[in-house]
């Protein structure tokens, strides 16, 4: 079974701000100055601060993201259950296996 990541990709970007500039925007941005540098240098006494780049931000998101969704997407389970239950759900058996072949071809080659 092949899993289309165009679903997944959807999935997510959904959940993600509109706003936020991704890495490739990021690109253009100045390096910091001899003097940004050096301020940064005499901290060392203090807390360390660290700066998370825009991509690991949105890898951080996602990631939440991901764990915060079920397992089970209950809403599918249910509507199953009805349809099985009332008799209406029906298997189309020439599409399974049109499928079953397809991916035993995509084995062998």
């Amino acid at each position: 079974m092949k899993i289309d990541d165009k679903i997944l990709n959807y999935e997510i970007s959904k959940y993600l701000p509109k706003s936020t500039p991704n890495a490739t925007e990021k690109i253009g941005e100045k390096p910091l100055s001899e003097e940004q540098k050096v301020e940064g240098s005499e901290r060392s006494d203090q807390d360390t601060i660290v700066n998370l780049s825009q991509a690991s931000k949105e890898v951080q998101k996602i990631r939440e993201i991901i764990l915060s969704e079920s397992d089970v997407r209950e809403d599918k389970v249910a509507d199953l259950k009805e349809r099985i239950e009332s008799g209406k759900y029906s298997i189309d058996h020439k599409a399974v296996a049109d499928k079953l072949v397809n991916e035993l071809i995509d084995e062998l080659f």
